[in-house]
């Protein structure tokens, strides 16, 4: 992305633009574009969703947290991960569709394992059953994340675990309707 000033006006630019891609491969150019940018981007928005995320993950979980093991699906750049640490979780597992994502999450040393996959186009690349918590944020509307893939998502946890699925978007009553 070009170097245009960081102003709430210019960055909400920037995020609608993602809006104009309509298929997948543009969108993760779209991502790729943006990761250099993302972190200073969303930080102009005063961006707070991965620390309510982390916030109400961690008010919920009962377990040991250094031992749980995350599954951060649309990780980006890492943010919700940041935010969980602060909370006393250590282990990371990552998923994202863009490759340029991936690289400055890996670059934070908070994964230890990253994975490239489209999620609602190919199979959740990870073992099922095998997290303590599967957190998604930001990514679970239309033309991003697809709904159906939050049936994966749930199905990656340890059995009896809490899943919990929170959107503002009014446009994500497909969401709502399917897994109410």
């Amino acid at each position: 992305m070009s170097a245009v000033a960081n102003t709430f006006e210019n960055v909400k630019a920037v995020i609608l633009s993602a809006h104009k891609s309509s298929t997948s491969r543009e969108k993760v150019n779209f991502y790729n574009s943006w990761a250099e940018n993302y972190d200073q981007d969303v930080a102009v928005l005063e961006y707070r969703a991965p620390g309510l995320a982390a916030n109400s993950i961690s008010s919920h979980f009962s377990g040991d947290r250094e031992a749980a093991v995350v599954l951060d699906v649309a990780c980006g750049t890492g943010l919700v991960a940041k935010q969980m640490k602060r909370h006393g979780f250590k282990h990371f597992v990552g998923i994202d569709g863009s490759d340029a994502m991936l690289e400055l999450a890996r670059e934070s040393g908070l994964y230890q394992d990253l994975k490239q996959s489209l999620l609602g186009e190919e199979p959740l690349p990870v073992q099922r059953g095998l997290f303590d918590v599967a957190v998604i944020v930001g990514a679970l509307s239309v033309g991003q994340v697809p709904a159906d893939a939050v049936r994966e998502l749930c199905e990656s946890t340890k059995p009896v675990q809490t899943f919990s699925l929170l959107s503002f978007d009014e446009n994500n009553m497909e969401y709502k309707f399917n897994y109410v």
